[in-house]
């Protein structure tokens, strides 16, 4: 028990010390008052003086020499999206914390003549679209797959980033975890597998392997917070809302070429979302082409159909459940089995392959429908901000896709999807966390780079900085084809100007002029004012689509941080792929 002057200066330090001096001080505390396991070489028995004790601070339980457990290991990242390389990044430093030599490399960067030499090797990876490694991967999985020597001597483990709407989830993480098992390597952990919500399989995924090493990473600052959201518990399902549709407008003027909305959703019960996320969406097949379908099927629509060990109406099933667009080859060579055709390979909608390739006179049509697969979630990043729009309320920007193939010219199937509803309509939605596209400290400056409806995510960027305030200055740079008729959110964006929430706005409108221009060309412009915010520590964002906008964005960016003034110590692409690792440079691009 402590006296009462003790007392009050123990709670006074303990008020002026922040949680990483309380973690110090317990683990000081846990390493002179509980004996010593004789596994880590000292005996139970043995007293330990204070000034000892010193060499154990920040354990709890144990105590591991970090000298004599250190290894050399390197993880290496292959990402499409930027989220495995931030897990990456947070992975080698919980490894250096616990007094590992790790280095951190991209798939890009990693050669294969490395895997040799290599003692521990720690692979996070993504798995995008229809199963697909992401492109920067495909070298070092080639190189993989080509091997001939075993390497025997080589620890590994991998950590595989998904998405569970897809049929194929982590299955490019399974693949590299198989390849490497093949090659007679070592597997020193179970392959992780993430969802989109990563940080609450990764957090504890990386803790458990660096554990697993000999050492514990509680002593390092650098780990993060990697308790799972408040409304997602590890292991959750996503949380359904139900909204109503109570604004549903075309954004371009008469004449466009396009056609872009903004639809407006207000939820029954508050939607917990930041400024970032994505509103995701299972839309529902037309009804003119499933019963197109039906038709050269030769099914009734009240047909019963067994599928995945429950039974529909055949034209329930196809309406709610299965995927009949851009069907993947794996489907589509599982069609050309029960129509007995040779189909080359590649994708297809259902009704082409009915058409183009009909089944024989008496096989069973219900063995169509028995392998196809679920439709997948659509993703819309958010263009509101809860702090100035309501918790209730979530804007999306949905340009309106127009899709011709072999049997008619179709709209895209959510922006069809959403762009029917009308106002009252009744609606579900789920929310997509994106943790690595958050808005920086209110005082931060922000260059944004989103033309098209790229522009959504900033929208709610520049809403969300005019409620919480701060001095950072924000820039857009927004490109469409026309000025009179794709200056979305015009009004608005002239408003945030007058009040100066927005500091500078550059505009891009392709067809226009002559010659097209871009918002890279704009940024070419303006490429000295550019260096300056970058030097003073701006946050640069870009959302639209990948290819090749963002590829574009890249490379411009590169050309112009070789014009800076400002020492770096890095070449122009070293010191951009800085800014990202220290997320800087942040895209969302599909």
């Amino acid at each position: 028990m402590l006296s009462d002057d003790k007392r009050a200066k123990f709670f006074q330090l303990l008020k002026e010390s922040s949680k990483d001096e309380w973690v110090w001080m317990s683990g000081y505390l846990a390493a002179i008052t509980q004996p010593i396991d004789d596994s880590v070489g000292l005996p139970a028995s043995k007293e330990i003086r204070p000034e000892e004790s010193i060499l154990l601070t920040g354990t709890s339980s144990s105590v591991s020499s970090s000298k004599a457990a250190s290894i050399a290991c390197t993880v290496v990242y292959g990402t499409e999206t930027g989220n495995a390389k931030k897990v990456s990044t947070e992975f080698v430093k919980r490894l250096k914390a616990a007094g590992h030599n790790a280095k951190l490399k991209s798939t890009e960067q990693y050669k294969p003549t490395d895997l040799d030499d290599e003692s521990h090797l720690f692979v996070v990876v993504s798995t995008h679209g229809d199963g697909e490694p992401p492109a920067a991967a495909k070298p070092f999985i080639n190189a993989l797959q080509s091997k001939k020597e075993k390497l025997p001597n080589l620890k590994f483990a991998v950590l595989a980033l998904g998405d569970t709407s897809y049929p194929l989830f982590c299955k490019t993480g399974e693949e590299v975890d198989s390849l490497l098992n093949d090659l007679g390597s070592s597997r020193i952990h179970d392959l992780g597998k993430c969802d989109v919500d990563y940080d609450t399989v990764a957090g504890p995924w990386m803790d458990s392997l660096v554990q697993k090493l000999g050492a514990s990473s509680s002593n390092g600052k650098a780990a993060v917070n990697t308790a799972p959201a408040k409304d997602k518990p590890a292991g959750s399902k996503k949380v359904i809302y139900d909204a109503k549709i109570i604004t549903n407008l075309v954004l371009n003027d008469i004449g466009a070429t396009k056609s872009t909305r903004h639809i407006e959703l207000k939820s029954d019960i508050p939607v917990d979302y930041e400024p970032g996320d994505s509103a995701g969406f299972l839309a529902l097949n037309s009804e003119t082409e499933v019963n197109r379908i039906l038709e050269l099927l030769k099914l009734g629509k009240e047909d019963r159909i067994q599928y995945q060990n429950e039974t529909w109406m055949a034209f329930d099933l196809l309406t709610k459940k299965l995927s009949i667009r851009f069907l993947p080859d794996r489907v589509v060579q599982k069609y050309a089995e029960i129509a007995k055709a040779s189909i080359p390979a590649g994708k297809s909608d259902l009704d082409a392959l009915l058409t183009i390739y009909p089944l024989n006179e008496g096989t069973d049509s219900k063995k169509v429908l028995e392998i196809l697969e679920p439709i997948i979630p659509r993703y819309y990043s958010i263009a509101s901000s809860p702090s100035a729009h309501g918790e209730k309320e979530v804007h999306l920007t949905v340009t309106e896709v127009v899709i011709e193939t072999k049997t008619s010219i179709k709209a895209g199937l959510c922006s069809g999807f959403l762009s029917s509803f009308a106002e009252g309509d009744k609606i579900q939605f789920f929310i997509q966390r994106n943790p690595s596209f958050r808005l920086p400290s209110p005082d931060a400056d922000l260059i944004m780079i989103g033309p098209g409806t790229g522009i959504a995510p900033f929208r709610s960027f520049l809403f969300e900085r005019e409620s919480s305030g701060g001095n950072g200055r924000n820039w857009l740079f927004f490109g469409e084809r026309n000025f009179v008729n794709d200056f979305y959110y015009q009004t608005e964006l002239q408003a945030f100007m007058d009040t100066g929430v927005l500091h500078r706005l550059n505009t891009a409108f392709s067809r226009d002029t002559k010659h097209k221009v871009y918002v890279q060309d704009r940024m070419t412009e303006n490429a000295a004012e550019l260096l300056k915010w970058i030097e003073n520590g701006a946050y640069i964002y870009v959302c639209g689509s990948k290819d090749p906008m963002s590829k574009d964005v890249d490379a411009k960016l590169v050309e112009i941080l070789t014009q800076r003034n400002f020492e770096t110590g890095k070449d122009s692409s070293e010191f951009l792929k800085e800014l990202e690792e220290s997320g800087r440079y942040v895209k969302d691009v599909y």
